[in-house]
C-alpha cells in the first residue's frame, strides 16, 4: 500500500526533524540558558522564603496577646433577650457552640439594627476568641466562618485559568502563588521585624518581578525586556512617591489600620516607610501588567514583519500602549475608587467645601497614592517600548536577514 507507506515515511521525517530541532546546539544552549534563570529563581526563592525566615533573621516584635481563636458550631440558640439602652435596642443572644469535643455556652451581645451584626442562628460556623479573664477562660463569638466560600472560588478561578490559560495559566499560577510566599514569608515579616520597609518591599518586589515572570512567560528576550522596564519604572514610582510623602508631609496614619499597627508595635515600624511600600507592592501588578504588554506588542510587530527598524517597532507599539495608558490609568483610578467608596460617601456628607477636605490625610494619601502609580504606568510604555525595540532588533540580527528568535516558554521559534 504506497498511500500508507508514504505516510509512514513522513511521520518518520517529521520525528527526526523535530528531534534534530531538540538536540541541535542552538536548542542545547537555549535549554542550558533557561535551566541556570530557573536555577537562579529557584534559589531566590529559596533565600527570601526559607532560609532566612528559618534563620531568624527578622526579629519580630511582641504585640498584644489577643487570646487564641478557635472555630465552633453553633448546636442550639438557648435564650434569646432584648432590652434598652442609651444606644438603641440591645440583642443578647446565648447559644451553645461546639468546639472541638467540647460544648460551651456563649453569649453574643449585637445592637439591632447595628451596622456589623451578624445574624446568628443554630448551624453557623463561627470563630470564637478563647482568653483569660479574672474568673478563668472567656469565649467570644468574634466572626462567621468564611473560608469555604473562598476555598470554591478560589479553585473557581483556578480551574479557569489554567482551561482558558492552558500551561501559561497553570506557571502564571505558580507564579502568584511564589509572590504570595514572599509577601507573607519576607517582606511582612521583615516590615513587622523593624527593618526599613522600603529595602524590604525592594527586594520583596525584585524576587517577585523575577519569579513571576519567568514563570509565566518563560526565558526569552520578551521576558527580559518586561522584567528590565518593570524594574526602571518601579524605581521611578518609589522616587516619586518618596517625594510625594515628603513635600505633602504625609505621616502615613491616615487610615485606622495604619494607627492601629502603630499601636500595637509601639511605634517600631515606620509609617512613612510602610506607606511607601505599600505604593510600591501596589503598582508593582499593574506596571507588571502594562510592560508584558508593550513587550509582547514589539516582539509580535516584529515578528509580523522582520524588516521593521527599531525606530518603526518603537513608533508602531507606542501606539498600542497609547490605547493601553488610556484603560489602565483609568483601571487604576477606578480600583482605588471603588475600595475607597465608603470614604467617598462619607466624605460626601460633610459641609466642608473639596478645596478644604483635599488637604486631610487621609483623602491626600489616596489622592497621591493613585496620581503616583498612574504617572509609573504611562513611564513604564515608553520605556518598555524603548527596551523592547532595541532587544527585539538585537536578537533578530541584522536588517533583512528576515530571521527573528522569538522564545515562547523556553522554547525557541523562528520566524522565516
Amino acid at each position: 500500500m504506497p498511500s500508507k507507506s508514504l505516510s509512514q515515511a513522513n511521520v518518520i521525517e517529521r520525528l527526526r526533524l523535530r528531534l534534530e530541532a531538540l538536540f541541535s546546539p542552538e536548542a542545547l544552549a537555549q535549554t542550558s540558558v533557561n535551566t541556570g534563570v530557573y536555577v537562579f529563581v529557584g534559589l531566590l526563592l529559596f533565600i527570601t522564603v526559607v532560609l532566612v525566615p528559618f534563620a531568624g533573621v527578622f526579629d519580630l516584635p511582641e504585640t498584644l496577646d489577643q487570646g487564641d481563636t478557635v472555630k465552633g458550631k453553633i448546636e442550639r440558640l438557648v435564650e434569646d433577650t432584648t432590652e434598652q439602652t442609651p444606644f438603641g435596642t440591645e440583642r443578647t443572644q446565648t447559644f451553645d457552640v461546639r468546639i472541638g469535643d467540647t460544648l460551651r455556652q456563649i453569649s453574643y451581645r449585637e445592637t439591632v439594627g447595628g451596622s456589623y451584626n451578624l445574624g446568628l442562628e443554630p448551624g453557623d460556623e463561627v470563630l470564637v476568641t478563647v482568653g483569660e479573664g479574672p474568673q478563668g477562660q472567656t469565649f467570644f463569638i468574634a466572626d462567621r466562618v468564611r473560608d469555604p466560600s473562598l476555598w470554591l472560588f478560589g479553585l473557581l478561578f483556578a480551574g479557569i485559568v489554567i482551561v482558558v490559560g492552558r500551561f501559561q495559566g497553570f506557571t502564571s499560577l505558580l507564579g502568584m502563588a511564589a509572590s504570595l510566599l514572599v509577601i507573607l514569608r519576607f517582606i511582612i515579616p521583615g516590615i513587622a521585624s523593624g527593618a526599613d520597609p522600603v529595602t524590604i518591599s525592594l527586594i520583596g518586589a525584585a524576587v517577585i518581578l523575577a519569579t513571576s515572570l519567568f514563570l509565566s512567560h518563560g526565558v526569552n528576550g520578551k521576558t527580559l525586556t518586561a522584567l528590565l522596564g518593570t524594574t526602571a519604572s518601579l524605581v521611578v514610582t518609589a522616587v516619586l512617591a518618596s517625594l510625594a510623602i515628603d513635600m505633602a508631609h504625609l505621616s502615613g496614619l491616615g487610615d485606622e489600620d495604619s494607627r492601629t499597627l502603630r499601636i500595637l508595635t509601639q511605634g517600631a515600624i515606620s509609617s512613612e516607610g510602610l506607606l511607601l511600600s505599600a505604593i510600591i507592592i501596589g503598582s508593582l501588578g499593574v506596571l507588571d501588567d502594562v510592560c508584558v504588554a508593550q513587550a509582547s506588542a514589539v516582539f509580535e510587530l516584529r515578528a509580523a514583519n522582520p524588516l521593521l527598524g527599531a525606530r518603526d517597532l518603537f513608533s508602531r507599539a507606542m501606539n498600542i500602549g497609547r490605547d493601553h495608558i488610556a484603560s489602565t490609568v483609568n483601571t487604576l483610578f477606578l480600583a482605588y475608587t471603588g475600595s475607597a467608596l465608603p470614604l467617598l460617601v462619607i466624605l460626601s456628607l460633610q459641609t466642608e467645601p473639596l478645596g478644604t477636605l483635599i488637604n486631610r490625610e487621609f483623602l491626600s494619601t489616596e489622592v497621591l497614592r493613585t496620581l503616583v502609580g498612574s504617572i509609573g504606568i504611562v513611564a513604564s510604555v515608553p520605556v518598555t517600548t524603548a527596551l523592547a525595540a532595541f532587544v527585539g532588533r538585537s536578537l533578530a540580527g541584522p536588517r533583512g536577514s528576515g530571521a527573528v528568535g522569538v522564545s515562547v516558554a523556553g522554547h525557541s521559534h523562528g520566524h522565516h
